[in-house]
């Protein structure tokens, strides 16, 4: 994933982004669901006002339509810091590190599905 100021000519993703509803939050966390800004099969870009450091690895927690969950270990690839009346403090790109077979195969349903 890369950062918003990214040239969209020299797109190189593996896997499209798209923005189905899906929700998530950090793992072991109390903060409220969130929906995800983008998803693919190779990460997820989210918007916190948690700040991780780039190189991190985080694990969320992922809510999907029909009410399947799962979770996913992701590595903090960029993230940039938002203005004050943004809503939230951070905008964050994550790549995947760890998402188990089952979450795959829901999440690939899910983007399937599209909103």
């Amino acid at each position: 994933m890369r950062g918003p100021e990214y040239n969209k000519k020299e797109d190189r993703r593996k896997y499209s982004r798209l923005n189905p509803p899906i929700y998530y939050r950090v793992a072991r966390s109390k903060d409220l669901r969130q929906r995800v800004s983008n998803i693919s099969l190779g990460g997820v870009r989210i918007y916190s006002d948690e700040r991780f450091d780039e190189g991190e690895s985080v694990e969320l927690e992922f809510f999907l339509p029909g009410g399947h969950s799962d979770r996913a270990i992701a590595r903090v690839v960029w993230i940039k810091t938002l203005p004050p009346d943004s809503g939230a403090n951070y905008d964050i790109g994550l790549e995947f590190e760890d998402l188990s077979e089952k979450a795959r195969e829901e999440l690939r349903k899910a983007l399937q599905e599209k909103d």
